[in-house]
């Protein structure tokens, strides 16, 4: 959906103007409806006074976090006006946030993993020798210890992500299924995110190109809904539509 990825950008107004049409085509348009709340509400007023800090994580974006602490991935904006953040995709590790509502029970952030002992893992020095002339030998120096290596699954998630980021959303849905593949945690849910945020886009498409009687591509547009959800009745309704009303035009050139 092309408003999210403006509203990830800051570019509000415009944002603002393609989820007008969005909901002249289609007033009952949920996310389209959630996105506008977001623009338009007080965000104190609309989550609350109450909030924690959250320190960000170099992993973290502004939908994962709302994802994690608000249930919705969808309400990174409020968020962000919730922080007084005009560009939510600049949001970078570090950084502290206000959080609305209670600390979630349980550790904030992830435990980092344990790392071996350099002085348990140390050789132990050489036993002295029999002679009394010979000095003992040295101590071999501990070695560091070895940079854990991330596994496939870790990889993929990471490249889908950053991919996801980016807006290249075809490409970040590759690597999720990659991880998803490698039994990677967490990757279900990305690749059902994603999805619908695919659908969401493609169902927007192919509206405002039917409002603009641009009828081959709204086809194209349901086309798309329909590879990434086939059991999409309206999606089967308005595609038919287009097909025939594309049908009647050619016949009159």
């Amino acid at each position: 959906m092309q408003s999210i990825e403006l509203l990830e950008a800051g570019q509000e107004d415009q944002a603002r103007a393609e989820l007008q049409r969005a909901l002249q085509l289609d007033p009952a348009n949920k996310l389209a409806n959630n996105l506008m709340k977001q623009i338009t509400a007080d965000p104190v007023a609309l989550l609350g006074r109450e909030s924690f800090a959250y320190t960000v994580q170099s992993s973290d974006t502004l939908s994962r976090i709302a994802g994690r602490f608000m249930g919705d991935i969808y309400a990174f904006y409020i968020l962000a006006r919730y922080n007084d953040i005009r560009v939510p995709r600049q949001v970078a590790g570090g950084q502290v946030l206000r959080i609305p509502g209670k600390p979630p029970a349980g550790p904030l952030y992830p435990r980092p993993s344990a790392r071996p002992d350099p002085k348990a893992t140390a050789s132990p020095p050489a036993a002295p020798p029999t002679t009394v002339a010979a000095a003992p030998a040295p101590a071999a120096p501990p070695s560091p210890p070895p940079v854990p290596e991330l596994s496939p699954g870790e990889k993929a998630m990471r490249a889908g992500d950053a991919h996801e980021r980016a807006g290249r959303l075809d490409k970040a849905l590759e690597e999720y299924r990659r991880a998803e593949a490698a039994d990677q945690p967490g990757a279900a849910a990305k690749i059902e995110a994603l999805r619908k945020k695919q659908i969401a886009r493609a169902t927007l498409s192919a509206r405002t190109a039917f409002a603009k009687q641009d009828l081959a591509g709204a086809i194209r547009g349901w086309d798309t809904v329909l590879q990434l959800d086939p059991d999409n009745e309206l999606a089967k309704l308005e595609r038919q539509k287009a097909v025939t009303l594309k049908a009647k035009a050619d016949q009159l050139k």
